[in-house]
């Protein structure tokens, strides 16, 4: 949309959305970095993202056995 009334917005909106468009790269470049410091800070680390396999326990006729919510 801030793209959009860059681009199409006239001389009104130019310097507006220019602001705008500025804004937002800046603060996507600065949540990704900012996220992934916290990220290795913490220790998090790839495997922990992954979803584990689903257990399989209990009767094997249940319709609900494995069921995760």
């Amino acid at each position: 949309m801030v793209l959009s009334m860059l681009l199409f917005g006239g001389a009104t909106l130019h310097y507006f959305a220019l602001a705008l468009t500025i804004g937002i790269l800046f603060g996507i470049y600065s949540s990704v970095f900012v996220a992934a410091a916290i990220a290795m800070w913490l220790g998090i680390k790839r495997e922990d993202l992954i979803k584990a396999p689903a257990r399989k326990e209990g009767d094997p006729k249940d319709p609900n056995a494995g069921a995760t919510v």
